[in-house]
Order: C-alpha cells, then structure tokens, then sequence
C-alpha cells in the first residue's frame, strides 16, 4: 500500500512538520562535507549513522577538543585527528552513501554511563495510540551506543535510571508524563504516512538537564528488551496488542 520509505532520514522530515515536535528534534541533515562541518562547528559535537541501519550499527561520534583537535569514537575505538583535511578524507567515502549527521544530545547518565529510553506506543483496530511500555538502555563502558548487544550494557527501569542520574532531584513522575507525552505526538504525526504501522519503538532521551529529544523512531522494535526486566507486566501488556493489529497491516505490507 504505502511506498514511503521507513529510513530515518524521512521519518525525521515527518517529525519536523510539526510545530509541536521540532523542539524534540536534534538537528539532522543529510551528510555532506558543507553539514559535516557547519554541524561540528555550531554544536562541538555531532554523530554520523546510516540511515537504513538500527541496532547501534555504524554510529560514530565526532568531537571538537579543546586543541582544537577531533575525536572520533566508533564502538569502544576511539582516533585523534589534529588535520581537518585528514577528518574530512576520512569521511568522504560515507559521502556518497546513505548516511546523516545529527547533533549529538549530552544524553543523562546513570552511574557516569550515558542512558536512554524505548518507548513503546501501540495500538488496537480503530482505537487511539497508547504508551505500552518504556525501559532505559546504559551504555557499556566506554561507549556512546546504547545498544545492549553491541556496548554490553543493560536494560534498567526509567525509574531506577532516573535515580542514579543527574535528574534525581527532579520529579521523575512530570518527567515520565512528558515523556509519554511527546511519544503519543510522534506517533500521532507518524501515522497517517505510515497507515500500517500499529507498534512504533521510540527511542527518546533526556539530556543533562532533563529536556527531552526524539533520537529515532523504530517500526520493529526488538520486544525482549523488555524480558531483561525483573517485572514482565510490560512485556505481556505489549504482546497483548500485537493480537489485535491495526486494520488493513497485513495489505499495507505487502
């Protein structure tokens, strides 16, 4: 049914759209040598990713250092660049591929490792979008990438993230409602481009200093996540709504 593509690049340029959403949004452009380089200068930091891949695959992070030298992180590795042109060779072949660059969030951290959240929303036949689910995913040490499989980090509860955070002072249950607040919008705006869709894996964040940032938006989400919880309540209440897809899924896929 729908030919739009599901690539992160045109799901942010969705998201954009809405007036309501923007401020949620890290500034994100299609990667070339002119956005490489206004993005790094304006921000200090930026992340480079393909925008057909998902589970942490092909991040890198790009830092200014205060010697005016680059840091560039990939996994755990991390190189030193003290030449612009060496920098900007290095990237030229991902150039004339799929790739964007984004702002880098300074994502709030959990015991010193950077965190952030999956939020699921989801709905049944002709009913509203409802939030099913949400957990956070820590880094491993020594990484950027949330990802569990790739960092070896772990899957905690918002809350207890939350806790051990720079944003245990602030009332976590405002925080979570804004949170669930923003992803219902996401979805919301989503939807009518993407009329098959019934489950959405928003993967949202707060930065250090409790604001909230859409980081990207996944239509097959990976559910057991949710498994690594001690309470699986979510897991089930998510598995419900699978049962009950939205109409006309199963046409829209093929």
């Amino acid at each position: 049914m729908s030919k739009l593509s599901t690539s992160k690049w045109t799901k942010y340029k969705i998201l954009r759209k809405s007036s309501k959403l923007s401020v949620y949004l890290p500034e994100t452009a299609w990667l070339k040598e002119k956005s490489f380089w206004r993005m790094l200068t304006k921000y200090g930091q930026i992340i480079v990713k393909p925008t057909g891949s998902y589970g942490g695959n092909g991040v890198i992070r790009i830092k200014q250092t205060d010697d005016n030298a680059y840091e560039v992180q990939n996994g755990a590795k991390k190189k030193l660049y003290t030449e612009r042109s060496a920098l900007s060779a290095s990237f030229r072949k991902k150039i004339s591929k799929n790739f964007i660059v984004q702002q880098r969030v300074p994502l709030a951290t959990a015991n010193g490792r950077p965190f952030d959240l999956r939020v699921m929303v989801q709905r049944r036949r002709n009913t509203p979008w409802q939030v099913t689910g949400k957990l956070a995913k820590v880094a491993g040490s020594g990484f950027i990438v949330t990802n569990i499989r790739l960092s070896g980090g772990k899957v905690v509860t918002v809350e207890n993230a939350l806790k051990q955070s720079e944003l245990s002072f602030m009332n976590a249950k405002k925080l979570l409602a804004q949170l669930d607040k923003v992803a219902l919008l996401a979805a919301e705006q989503l939807s009518p481009s993407y009329r098959w869709v019934d489950t959405m894996g928003i993967d949202m964040a707060f930065d250090k200093k409790g604001n909230i940032w859409i980081i990207e938006v996944n239509f097959a989400p990976m559910l057991e996540l949710f498994l690594k919880l001690k309470d699986k309540s979510m897991f089930r209440q998510i598995k419900s709504f699978q049962r009950f897809p939205a109409e006309n899924s199963e046409g829209a896929r093929r």
